[in-house]
């Protein structure tokens, strides 16, 4: 599967992230503007590639630079920004996930991103990541099977295209563990896929 790693939106500001941090402590919001400028693009599409509509990808998107700021003094300074503002949008998406979650027990086709609709299409057929109805339909069905905890890791590898160790910092986990749930939600996509095809081919 292709991903792309989307960085921080350029600047003609050559100031460092520690610098800029230091002069909004200090009381100058326009280098906190400076901040939102340089990695608002990161953060943007980080949200749109959990969240299908525009709106909720806006409001994640503020609300991430509200807590970001809101949290600038805990802040590193000698610590790089884009992780962690990084880190606090995917928790951001990941709330407003679970939050959809407890109100539906299974997750819409609709209502996933089309990064995570081929993720689940590739997984579900193999890697033949076509938009067929039958296809379709198929990977909306084993995309439904997996554990929370596991579709999070999932979109974050396949989707995003975060390593094992960047993705145990966005969900607050061990690499090791990132790995494993890798392998299981990759594993459990493609059994699933197999029973429902089985499944379709006894009916016929």
């Amino acid at each position: 599967m292709t991903t792309t790693r989307v960085r921080q939106s350029g600047t003609n500001d050559d100031e460092g992230d520690g610098g800029l941090v230091q002069r909004t402590l200090e009381g100058d919001h326009r280098a906190f503007a400076s901040l939102v400028h340089r990695y608002e693009r990161l953060v943007f599409h980080i949200a749109g590639g959990f969240l299908r509509d525009r709106r909720d990808v806006d409001e994640i998107a503020q609300d991430a630079f509200m807590r970001a700021f809101e949290a600038l003094p805990r802040f590193r300074q000698e610590a790089p920004f884009g992780p962690w503002i990084s880190q606090i949008t995917t928790r951001l998406c990941y709330d407003r996930l679970r939050a959809r979650q407890r109100q539906q027990q299974d997750v819409a086709w609709d209502e996933l991103s089309p990064a995570e609709q081929n993720a689940a299409r590739g997984l579900a057929t193999g890697g033949r990541a076509d938009d067929s109805a039958a296809n379709r339909d198929l990977a909306e069905r084993a995309l439904g099977s997996l554990p929370a905890k596991d579709r999070q890791v999932l979109v974050s590898v396949e989707v995003l295209g975060y390593s094992a160790a960047e993705a145990a910092k966005m969900l607050g986990c061990s690499a090791l563990a990132v790995r494993i749930r890798l392998s299981r939600a990759r594993r459990a996509m493609r059994v699933a896929a197999e029973r429902l095809l089985d499944g379709m081919a006894q009916k016929e």
